[in-house]
């Protein structure tokens, strides 16, 4: 009532206290008000106001948290953990495999605590249980070989913490976590695939959006095990290089 009557005496340039009895003595009842859209909206009827934003910070967050265990990777060779382990009757295989499952276990650990937040506190509806456990395992898989290629590229955790951040950042800015691919061009959303963020939200998105099931999202699935595999074989065989030569 009180806006009502502030914009009719701006509008009619009459005392604010004629307007609000003015206001006071109309008779809303009879008035209809019709909500139509016009076109394709952005996002499907009914999103809920968290439902973007979870989805996108599942991805920004699960692989930035693997990224930046590259530098503990580092430092355990720097502290002779890796040569200590060695000497045991520790293969170099088994010294790769563990790197590998131990940063996919930490990317797994933080998808699924984004997931249960979410889920609990902010009513988020995760779609297919199946579709979501799919992708968050082929997305712990490519976040955990990136952080082995971190982990053998750079030789001091300071460098490998600096650049994982950045870089992670970088990627999810232009994979579609920051801003969602349905705002992006045309020309945008294509560069955006470079990235296996952009294939991992688009999938989050159709589960969660669109109630896509499993068969539906494979095809991401099997484009971020791509990644996965490319990034793991070459960062396995890079990690037992530079294990064994001792540097």
């Amino acid at each position: 009532t009180v806006r009502a009557a502030r914009v009719l005496a701006s509008a009619l340039d009459v005392p604010y206290a004629a307007a609000l009895a003015g206001v006071e003595s109309t008779d809303p009842s009879g008035v209809e008000v019709v909500v139509e859209t016009l076109g394709d909206g952005v996002f499907p009827p009914g999103t809920g106001q968290f439902s973007v934003g979870a989805a996108q910070q599942l991805v920004l967050f699960v692989f930035l948290t693997a990224l930046t265990g590259s530098a503990a990777m580092i430092q355990s060779r720097q502290l002779g953990v890796t040569r200590r382990m060695l000497s045991t009757p520790t293969t170099a295989t088994t010294i790769v495999v563990g790197e590998a499952v131990g940063r996919f276990s930490v990317g797994v650990v933080q998808g699924l605590y984004i997931i249960g937040v979410t889920w609990v506190a902010f009513g988020v509806n995760w779609g297919n249980p199946a579709g979501v456990a799919v992708l968050l395992v082929a997305l712990a898989a490519t976040g955990a070989g990136a952080a082995m290629l971190l982990g053998t590229v750079f030789h001091n955790d300071q460098q490998a913490g600096g650049f994982a951040v950045l870089g992670g950042l970088g990627l999810a800015a232009l994979g579609g976590c920051m801003l969602p691919l349905e705002l992006f061009s045309p020309t945008m959303t294509r560069v955006a695939h470079i990235t296996p963020h952009a294939w991992a939200v688009g999938g989050l998105s159709d589960l969660v959006h669109r109630g896509a099931r499993l068969g539906d999202v494979l095809g991401r699935v099997g484009v971020l095990s791509a990644y996965a595999t490319v990034l793991l074989g070459v960062s396995g065989w890079r990690l037992r290089r530079v294990i064994t030569s001792g540097s």
